[in-house]
């Protein structure tokens, strides 16, 4: 019998959004799940704190925070005195990949959030192959099936120290419920493939990776072992991550210049 654990449920989408809502019902099948996510989207807000009064209200499915992902760690922690055995983060309505998106994604950000604060954490998104960011793509609650599988099956062993026990949090991607059929999960790196392009647009200033296009044409030069390469083969990317921020190789902290 799967031993119940203390779950806070957040995302980056808003409280509304139906990848939290698949998310929550599946883990609450066997753990007591508390929901404290954003009040409205806040995509791409990365680990962003808001360092003022945070209003937030009680609703009949969580506490609805008008802040941030980050934010909401912090109102569950500090405002609502809950210290969860680990928090979910997701499930984001489309896929968190590369080394360049972890600092941008704020279902990454609010795992590190957490993580900064001694709890572990796992990320989750979904990725499907119809996504089209500046389309009309909308993602509905059935897809996300995979996804909330996935983390209800890694989650008791991953806060037990059993999985990836040197990781601080994790962030997973898993294909829509119609792409795979029991998908393997793979053990990644993010990956360092990547061209960003800044432009301004008509609704403000654009920062795009020019290679997306090319994951969604499921044709990337990612070696195996990569996150993006994982989720081109259709599996369960699964990327063990640490804080804090490593030093880089080469640097002597201490010296001089």
């Amino acid at each position: 019998m799967t031993e119940s654990l203390s779950v806070l449920l957040t995302n980056d989408d808003g409280i509304d959004a139906p990848g939290i809502r698949a998310l929550r019902d599946r883990l609450a099948d066997d753990h007591n799940v508390t929901v404290v996510a954003p009040a409205a989207e806040q995509s791409g807000t990365g680990q962003t704190r808001t360092f003022e009064t945070l209003d937030y209200e009680e609703r009949e499915d969580g506490y609805a925070v008008h802040g941030t992902p980050a934010d909401c760690v912090a109102v569950a922690v500090a405002a609502l005195d809950f210290t969860p055995d680990v928090v979910v983060s997701g499930c984001n309505d489309g896929p968190n990949l590369g080394a360049h998106i972890l600092a941008r994604s704020g279902t990454v950000g609010a795992a590190m959030e957490a993580s900064f604060l001694g709890i572990p954490a796992v990320a989750v998104s979904m990725y499907d192959w119809e996504f089209d960011p500046a389309g009309d793509w909308e993602p509905t609650y059935d897809q996300f099936h995979i996804a909330s599988d996935t983390i209800a099956d890694i989650l008791p062993d991953f806060v037990a120290g059993d999985v990836l026990p040197t990781a601080d949090y994790l962030s997973v991607n898993a294909p829509a419920t119609e792409y795979a059929d029991n998908p393997v999960k793979r053990v990644t790196r993010p990956t360092e493939e990547y061209e960003l392009q800044a432009e301004f647009t008509e609704s403000g200033i654009n920062v795009e990776d020019r290679f997306w296009h090319e994951f969604l044409d499921r044709n990337i030069p990612d070696p195996a072992g990569t996150d993006r390469h994982a989720c081109v083969d259709n599996e369960i990317s699964i990327t063990p991550l640490t804080v804090p921020h490593s030093v880089a190789d080469g640097a002597t902290p201490g010296g001089l210049l």
